[in-house]
């Protein structure tokens, strides 16, 4: 029995002429600044326009807006709740103007470090982007406004991305690329779907019918709208009989007539076209966006709660990742000058660039801005330093701030500029206590210099506010919290990418240089498959710079005593797994404990660990606090490229607890035995 959702969208599709029905195969265009996208306007059936805006961190097109740190960020904070509250005042910075469709949110996974657009997404991980995305998602819908899960798939490197053909294995897909998608549709609910620019396997994903309608429509039971990216499909008979719904902006390829050539040689029907806009209206009708009044300026009274839900992603986001002598918190009794450097300090760069990036505002709190206020109140003189100054020796402490260009359309190289290197090598000659802060969305090349500096930190891409966070941290007012959701490499020698992502003598600029370049088609060819990240270092036995899951914290923990409810699954059970988190030291702090699973035999070949469980634990001094996580059949499954199809074999697993891919303190074993064959 069909729903009233697709009984009326039927009678509203019957109303409409052959030539309306085409026209509403794409949007109304893009205007810079102005129209990102919408959907055709009929008034005659009543039916609005629905406006479309980016991204991910909030509302480009919103007056006024906020702009939240970088997604990337709220991955780093583990934390699944502080997702939905994130979720919620994006849709509500969108809804507050009329904009009731987010292309956002971003979950391609991070493959290299040089992907222009890795700050928009999750990191490596699967499981946890599966985790931080499904309650962002729920918020953003529940809030009115339909959530566009992009870009669908394999699209893990901005290099050329409409000329670059992903070449994956299917159970590397299945394993690492199609989780955070499959969970928006099966967990999530969500509404629409955003095809990416790339080749997969040597078809355009925006029309791949393999893709859109035996993956994400038959296998995962999606029954929303499938749009493109901007301009990026090529071939009209591909396209509408791939499952493709919308094409974005406007209708290039998908226009009246080269529809109207198909239909006269039969090759598609109307009842085809029918079916696409069941699968765009469908949406519309379950959000009320075809009844009710589509913008809400009295949301903007929810600003302030939208801010302090900003500052807190960055509060929990940040990542201590060195802290060598204790050097943070800055302690005002033996610190009375701090000399700044690096022009992120001043010019703060609140983000990266392209459609997932956009104006802070002029609320924007520079790191400068946020170290003044609160070093004023600690009677200590903070000074920048536009170049360098020997007054930065006799300085108390030194705080270079570093970013790069990270943007749409371009990978960035993995080291700094010479330039960078020069002002760190040249600060730390000066002063002993020197502290990097770098204003990023994914790895850069540190082994170099990291032993010439006692702290740094990844503040990432802060937003308007986040920058306020950052002080507070450095000033020990915020216990630092964060984790890296991705691994950071020594050298690119040493990784899994290393031969299988650029071709030959590329060279990738520090500086945008614009849309309109082509190249080529290349193949990028995933070697590594389903060893992606930390997969790949304990495969290798190497050791990184510095783990996934890895930060530091002011305090110290002590995991132990972890217990497993039984020491057999069988069928569809589950196993509780238990374990004491002890706070050992006199501050009070935040804790992400991590649980990994480990395949000790399978028929087929496996990662050393995979993460399959986390809790975000707060503790007060010397406190303890009793955890249990919950393992699950599914958590034991891996892709068969036999049998293709999701697999749990009889066999022994351990249970792997720590603080970061590298760091396990804690480790038992069980048994799964499946009683029916």
């Amino acid at each position: 029995m069909e729903s009233l959702s697709v009984t009326r969208v039927k009678d509203m599709i019957n109303q409409m002429t052959l030539d309306e029905k085409i026209n509403y195969l794409g949007g109304t265009g893009f205007v810079e600044g102005e129209k990102i996208g919408e959907t055709q306007h009929l008034p005659h059936l009543n039916i609005p326009s629905v406006k479309m805006t980016d991204a991910t961190s909030g509302s480009k097109l919103t007056e006024d807006h906020i702009l939240f740190p970088a997604f990337i960020c709220l991955a780093a904070t583990f934390n699944p709740e502080l997702s939905a509250d994130y979720g919620q005042a994006v849709a509500e910075q969108c809804k507050a103007d009329g904009y009731r469709i987010l292309l956002g949110p971003g979950v391609n996974m991070y493959r290299v470090p040089h992907c222009g657009r890795n700050f928009e997404y999750l990191g490596e991980d699967p499981f946890l982007a599966c985790k931080m995305l499904v309650p962002y998602i729920k918020s953003v819908q529940k809030s009115g406004v339909i959530a566009t899960v992009k870009h669908f798939v394999a699209n893990n490197s901005e290099h050329y991305r409409k000329n670059s053909n992903s070449v994956i294995t299917e159970r590397t897909l299945h394993e690492i690329y199609f989780p955070a998608f499959k969970a928006a549709i099966q967990d999530a609910g969500v509404k629409a779907v955003m095809t990416s620019y790339n080749l997969l396997n040597g078809e355009w994903v925006g029309q791949s019918k393999h893709l859109i309608t035996e993956i994400l429509r038959n296998e995962w039971g999606f029954d929303g709208m499938v749009m493109t990216d901007w301009w990026s499909i090529y071939d009209t008979e591909k396209a509408i009989t791939s499952g493709l719904d919308l094409e974005m902006p406007d209708a290039c390829i998908l226009n009246h007539k080269r529809i109207n050539a198909l239909l006269d040689k039969g090759i598609i029907s109307e009842e085809l076209i029918d079916q696409r806009l069941i699968n765009i209206f469908k949406p519309l009708c379950e959000m009320n966006l075809l009844d009710e009044k589509h913008s809400d300026p009295l949301l903007r009274n929810n600003w302030p709660e939208h801010e302090r839900i900003a500052i807190e992603t960055a509060r929990q986001g940040i990542v201590l990742l060195k802290n060598q002598d204790n050097i943070l918190p800055i302690n005002p009794e033996t610190t009375k000058t701090i000399a700044l450097i690096g022009k992120n300090a001043i010019m703060t760069a609140a983000s990266g660039g392209g459609a997932g990036g956009f104006d802070p505002g002029e609320r924007l709190v520079t790191y400068l801005d946020a170290m003044n206020t609160i070093a004023s109140k600690k009677a200590i003189k903070v000074t920048y330093y536009e170049t360098l100054d020997n007054d930065i020796e006799q300085a108390d402490i030194a705080v270079i701030f570093l970013t790069m260009i990270e943007h749409e359309f371009m990978d960035r190289p993995f080291t700094l500029s010479e330039a960078q290197y020069e002002l760190i090598r040249q600060t730390s000659s000066l002063n002993a206590n020197t502290i990097v802060v770098m204003s990023v969305g994914s790895g850069v090349e540190m082994a170099s210099w990291i032993n010439e500096v006692k702290g740094l930190i990844y503040s990432w891409f802060p937003g308007t506010y986040g920058a306020q966070a950052l002080a507070e941290i450095l000033f020990g007012e915020i216990n630092p919290s964060g984790k890296l959701p991705f691994t950071i490499e020594h050298t690119e020698e040493e990784t899994h990418y290393y031969g299988n992502y650029l071709p030959e003598n590329t060279e990738l600029p520090r500086e945008f240089q614009g849309w309109n370049r082509g190249a080529p088609n290349f193949d990028i060819h995933y070697r590594e498959g389903f060893f992606t990240g930390y997969r790949w270092y304990d495969l290798n036995n190497i050791k990184p710079l510095f783990p996934f899951g890895f930060g530091l914290s002011y305090s110290t923990f002590k995991l132990e005593n972890l217990t497993l409810s039984s020491d057999v699954i069988i069928d569809n059970e589950t196993l509780t797994v238990s374990c004491e988190l002890t706070n050992t030291s006199h501050i009070d702090g935040t804790e992400i404990v991590q649980l990994y699973i480990q395949d000790i035999i399978s028929s087929e070949s496996q990662p050393q660990k995979k993460l399959k469980g986390f809790q975000r634990i707060m503790l007060k001094a010397l406190e303890s606090k009793h955890i249990e996580m919950t393992i699950h059949k599914k958590d034991l499954s891996f892709w068969s490229e036999i049998s293709r199809s999701w697999q749990v074999e009889n066999g022994f697993f351990n249970v792997l607890i720590g603080t970061s891919a590298a760091d396990i303190f804690l480790e038992d074993r069980f048994m799964y035995y499946q009683s029916k064959k």
